[in-house]
């Protein structure tokens, strides 16, 4: 999968999960498979980004890596500057093996989601407990492109 479709199914996972979950959003990590699309939310997120970190970490142990996830998006709600005042978002990361992150985000309105802002390169500080997802995806191992039969 091109990062650019990585990014097209992580931001219509976080339509639908606005759409369905309601306000505030929990936190989610989307998994692009080559059967489906698995979509987990993570309702005991912690407060503090060590707790993140090890919350993906066992996230990735016991589900990224038993499918061989190459790619993640994750979707939880924020708050950030747009137009010169702080406004509730949406903010989508999404990576994959070989492809360094990248952040997107969309305003939360009374009409529902707006639109996402174009997608830039995520700063390590600025997330940092999705190291683990990345470092999961890295890890995941090429497929046989040969289907791997005798």
């Amino acid at each position: 999968m091109r990062i650019e479709e990585l990014e097209v199914v992580c931001l219509e996972a976080a339509r639908n999960v606005v759409e369905r979950q309601g306000r505030p959003i929990i936190p989610t990590v989307v998994l692009p498979l080559p059967s489906a699309t698995q979509v987990s939310a993570l309702a005991d997120w912690p407060d503090d980004d060590q707790g993140r970190l090890d919350l993906l970490q066992r996230f990735a142990t016991e589900v990224m890596r038993p499918v061989n996830a190459p790619c993640y998006g994750f979707i939880a709600e924020g708050v950030a500057e747009l137009e010169g005042h702080l406004a509730d978002v949406v903010v989508v990361a999404f990576g994959a093996r070989g492809q360094h992150p990248r952040v997107t985000a969309a305003p939360l309105t009374e009409e529902g989601l707006g639109d996402f802002a174009a997608a830039e390169e995520l700063e390590p500080a600025a997330l940092p407990f999705l190291a683990a997802l990345q470092h999961a995806a890295t890890e995941a191992e090429m497929p046989d492109a040969f289907g791997g039969g005798d």
